[in-house]
């Protein structure tokens, strides 16, 4: 048997009887419940309650159906249309049954018959009866946010079964330029999207179904066709959902024409910013600067996170004078823009000229924002300028991409493994028993042994994979579009297939073998920026040395 928990809310019930005794009698029954505070108001017809009703609110109607001023199926027309929001209990006679079920479907919570002696009867029935209006109550407040939410939403919404739309949101009007429901509502859905979308969007609901009728919600972009036949981008998110006992499916459209020509044209600005091979720098409103392209780290020698944060000065060369740059930023803020030479200093000291447009870029109240310079190296010793550029990344000894280099490529690299979903890997690699050879046959021969190692390497590699040599014994080997570890273990044999010839020394006069100990790191397993894969590499280089030399041993793996 259920227990009922006492409750110290006060209910106010209304009992409309014109029966003296009976309106006693349903009083007292209520007020003596154990479990529930009963505060009851007696009317004794429907014009009386509705004075009543005008000067408090009641949580529950009782009401006899037989009244002065109304009787049977019109006094329960009048209660359910006088007290729409509060639930009502009818008391009928023995023969009033089929008026009592009336009562119930036309939306009171109950009907009794009298002439119970049970007062439980009653409090049970008054109490339930509040308890199902309350939960009608917030069922139906429910159900009214809910089509507010529909009504207002920003995104088209449409519920479907597969063969016809069976209901369209104002948005969806609008978004699709419906000129009335007709243009929408029975129409098979099919006919908003463009064939090879819709087709798209049935395979993705096939894969996504665990049942018939049943899927994981999923989300796709695609075009969709408007009413007039015009075409616009959009996001569509379909879920399972069941309508009248039956499957349907719920898409929420979003037009997503603005945002997509906007990817486009970032996109655009991103490969020319990336690709183009003039140098760009961006600072922002305080000359501070926030970006700069792979051409301006050629240019200058400055990797991107070097210069991020600081002033433009740092390329200063100390040719122009206060003079210079105070027309220059005179003529700059005047009009906009500046055009003229610079020198300037790189990285390595070298200094070079540069031709260079700086213009200003404000916001729609006209404050500056951003400062945007895009320059071109014009200085006249190429040569030489060739020359010191590959001093700064190439190994002077063997001709192999130095550490500087080797970065820069990890970064491409990087970022075209994000770009495509793909892996890259890196291979660090220690000699074993290099030492011995510079000792006793001298640092010419060793320097030999590298350069011959060196070309060794490159020719056991892709063309796409680099090899670079750090200094010392030390090299690098970037392997990218890598998809599996065995990838990389592959590359890894490769390179330690190297040192199974002898090196040949002192113009063929002795020959000495080595080996090597190699350590690999995968993107994005060990890391994702070149730092962290070259530390991952270099750990997994000393695992391999303690595993006895000679082998390779993957980032993680136990020695």
């Amino acid at each position: 048997m259920q227990t009922v928990v006492p409750s110290d809310e006060t209910l106010h019930v209304l009992i409309i009887e014109d029966n003296p005794g009976d309106a006693r009698l349903a009083t007292l029954q209520l007020t003596e419940d154990p479990d529930q505070v009963f505060e009851c108001s007696v009317a004794m017809s429907l014009a009386q309650a509705n004075v009543l009703k005008a000067g408090q609110s009641f949580d529950l109607v009782i009401a006899d159906l037989g009244l002065p001023d109304s009787a049977g199926a019109a006094t329960v027309d009048s209660l359910v249309t006088s007290w729409p929001d509060t639930p009502i209990v009818v008391l009928t006679g023995l023969a009033d049954r089929k008026i009592g079920t009336y009562a119930v479907q036309r939306g009171c919570q109950d009907y009794l018959v009298k002439g119970f002696s049970d007062p439980a009867v009653l409090q049970r029935t008054a109490r339930h009866a509040i308890e199902r209006g309350r939960a009608a109550r917030d069922l139906k407040e429910s159900e009214q946010k809910l089509r507010t939410l529909i009504d207002v939403s920003p995104d088209a919404i449409l519920l479907c079964d597969g063969k016809e739309i069976l209901f369209a949101n104002a948005r969806a009007m609008a978004i699709l330029g419906a000129a009335g429901w007709h243009d929408l509502i029975g129409i098979d859905p099919s006919r908003l999207f463009v064939p090879t979308d819709w087709r798209r969007l049935i395979h993705s609901q096939t894969r996504a179904s665990s049942e018939p009728g049943d899927f994981e919600p999923f989300r796709l972009e695609g075009r969709l066709i408007r009413r007039d036949g015009s075409l616009f981008d959009a996001e569509v998110t379909v879920a399972a959902v069941r309508h009248q006992h039956r499957p349907a499916f719920e898409m929420i459209v979003r037009d997503i024409t603005e945002r997509i020509v906007s990817e486009r044209h970032r996109h655009l600005a991103s490969i020319f910013f990336e690709t183009t091979d003039e140098a760009v720098i961006v600072t922002d409103e305080t000359n501070t600067i926030v970006a700069v392209n792979p051409a301006f780290e050629r240019v200058t020698g400055y990797r991107g996170g070097e210069v991020l944060g600081l002033n433009p000065r740092i390329l200063a060369s100390g040719r122009h004078g206060r003079d210079f740059y105070q027309a220059m930023w005179s003529t700059l803020l005047r009009t906009g823009h500046w055009h003229g030479d610079v020198w300037n200093r790189r990285k390595n000291g070298e200094i070079y000229v540069q031709r260079l447009t700086l213009s200003l870029i404000r916001d729609s109240e006209g404050r500056v924002v951003n400062h945007i310079g895009v320059s071109s190296d014009i200085t006249d010793e190429q040569q030489e300028a060739e020359r010191i550029r590959y001093r700064a990344n190439y190994d002077a000894l063997t001709g192999l991409p130095n550490r500087a280099l080797l970065l820069d490529r990890m970064s491409q690299a990087l970022a075209k493994a994000v770009r495509e979903d793909s892996g890259l890997g890196i291979l660090f690699l220690d000699l074993d028993g290099f030492k011995p050879v510079n000792d006793h046959f001298g640092h010419l021969a060793g320097d030999h042994l590298l350069m011959d190692l060196s070309e060794r390497l490159q020719r056991c590699v892709r063309e796409s994979d680099t090899v670079a040599r750090l200094g010392g014994d030390e090299f690098v080997v970037l392997v990218p579009d890598i998809i599996c570890p065995a990838d990389a273990e592959g590359v890894a044999v490769k390179v330690l297939g190297c040192f199974d010839d002898p090196f040949v020394l002192d113009k063929g006069q002795a020959v000495a073998r080595i080996g090597g100990s190699i350590g690999i790191a995968l993107y994005p397993l060990h890391g994702d920026n070149p730092e962290a894969l070259l530390d991952a590499a270099d750990r997994a280089m000393y695992a391999a040395k303690e595993a006895g030399k000679r082998c390779y041993r993957i980032a993680g793996e136990r020695p």
